[in-house]
């Protein structure tokens, strides 16, 4: 319930703040109407100089771009000093805090009407001594005000504010404004609707996108999961490959695995070969088993066959397999090497 009546109050002051900015701009282009004698003068400004824009007979709608200015600003209607009844009182400077309240107890007394049948404002001015206050109560019948109001209205001139004439260097008392009646009220309750409709819809509108949103990133950030654990299995299996031991403590599906990816092609193991066997030297058996190459043949001098097989980068920890003996020609020496593989010696060879 607080967040609630915190919301109200959140729509309140933004109500407000359009109201005020109404208000400004429409300010900022302000006519003031005179009614009098059967004729409407309308003028434009808030100054006693300003300056006539239409005089028209009442009845008659004045011209349509006074129409459209009275409709885009703000109307005033000046109430004449004749149809106004003026009371003075004199106050302590003290209840200048509490003016609504003294007025509004003594207007039985101050007013030749019936309550319910006024408008009234005041202005207090402090006197020579300070410590008084000079109040002027200026109080107008409802049903005159309200006749002429509906008069102006049938010409096209919406009254905003009725206030009194100028008079003697004195500021004007407002008796009425639109922003003080009931209607006013409604309103400003229709605004707050409308703008509480408008945050409502703004929120629906994004409350799918964010879904969308927190979704896409629920499942970018399990796709990077995935792709990170994938790309760590495959370095582990890389290192491992690179470490004959850690390859024969892996499980036997793993350990194949990792020979299946990180064995050499037969093609290029041969070319290899090919390369690091002198001209003087025969192959008589090869074979591929294991991650190792198990080689025989016949060479003039074995022993450097070991240093020519590592140079190649395609195998390492070579040996002899078995001891050279010399061939029954007596020229050549059998011999019997075997080799590891080296990983990725497809990639280096590339």
């Amino acid at each position: 319930m607080p967040r609630f009546d915190l919301l109200v109050r959140w729509l309140d002051v933004l109500c407000g703040v359009v109201l005020r900015v109404g208000e400004i701009r429409r300010n900022r282009n302000m006519l003031r109407v005179t009614h009098s004698e059967g004729r409407v003068s309308i003028r434009a400004g808030a100054g006693p100089d300003a300056s006539l824009v239409a005089a028209v007979t009442v009845g008659h709608r004045p011209p349509d771009e006074v129409l459209r200015r009275a409709t885009d600003g703000f109307l005033v209607l000046e109430w004449p000093h004749d149809k106004t009844i003026t009371r003075t009182l004199g106050l302590p400077a003290q209840a200048r805090d509490f003016l609504a309240g003294v007025i509004a107890n003594q207007l039985d007394r101050l007013s030749p009407w019936p309550l319910g049948q006024i408008l009234y404002g005041h202005a207090a001015t402090p006197l020579a001594d300070a410590s008084r206050l000079a109040v002027r109560v200026l109080i107008v019948r409802r049903a005159d005000v309200d006749a002429v109001r509906a008069e102006l209205a049938e010409m096209g001139l919406n009254v905003d504010r009725v206030e009194s004439a100028p008079h003697a260097g004195e500021e004007p008392v407002a008796f009425w404004s639109n922003g003080a009646s009931q209607g006013d009220a409604s309103a400003r309750r229709r605004l707050r609707l409308f703008i509480g409709g408008g945050v409502a819809a703004y929120v629906a509108v994004c409350m799918p996108i964010v879904v969308a949103g927190s979704v896409v990133t629920n499942a970018l950030q399990e796709e990077t999961e995935s792709l990170t654990a994938h790309t760590h299995a495959l370095q582990e299996r890389a290192d491992a490959a690179k470490n004959p031991s850690a390859i024969q403590a892996l499980p036997p599906p793993e350990r194949a695995w990792i020979w299946k990816e990180a064995s050499t092609p037969v093609v290029a193991l041969v070319d290899a070969l090919s390369r690091a066997i002198p001209d003087d030297a025969y192959l008589e058996s090869l074979s591929v088993e294991g991650g190792k190459l198990r080689i025989s043949g016949l060479a003039a001098d074995a022993p450097p066959l070991i240093d020519a097989l590592e140079k190649t980068g395609r195998f390492f920890d070579a040996h002899f397999s078995a001891p050279t003996t010399r061939a029954s020609d007596g020229r050549l020496f059998r011999f019997g090497i075997e080799a590891n593989l080296a990983a990725g010696a497809t990639k280096k060879g590339k």
